[in-house]
């Protein structure tokens, strides 16, 4: 992916970096591989194909906003894969590499 991902809790970065090293929890992993491929202890080829379809999706719910502080919430369907405390409480930032 070409993006850079930069998660802001109260004007401390959190998270600077790729989307695909962005934190994962691991039930939501499970839970999806088990949807995608029936496989409840996925792979790790599994598991790259669905970090990457969740990368994906947050990306392009926001690939609109580029370089715009977006504040997230809970209704955000797209962040619910990043395992950071109160994600819904931080600001992301999308850019291009």
């Amino acid at each position: 992916m070409k993006y850079k991902i930069i998660l802001k809790k109260e004007e401390e970065i959190i998270f600077d970096g790729k989307p695909i090293d962005l934190p994962i929890k691991k039930d939501v992993l499970k839970q999806k591989s088990f949807e995608m491929f029936g496989d409840e202890e996925p792979c790790i080829i599994h598991q790259v194909y669905i970090i990457e379809f969740f990368c994906d999706a947050l990306v392009s719910r926001f690939k609109d906003n580029l370089d715009q502080e977006i504040k997230l919430s809970d209704s955000i369907e797209e962040i619910k894969f990043i395992d950071i405390k109160n994600i819904d409480q931080t600001t992301l930032i999308i850019r291009r590499k």
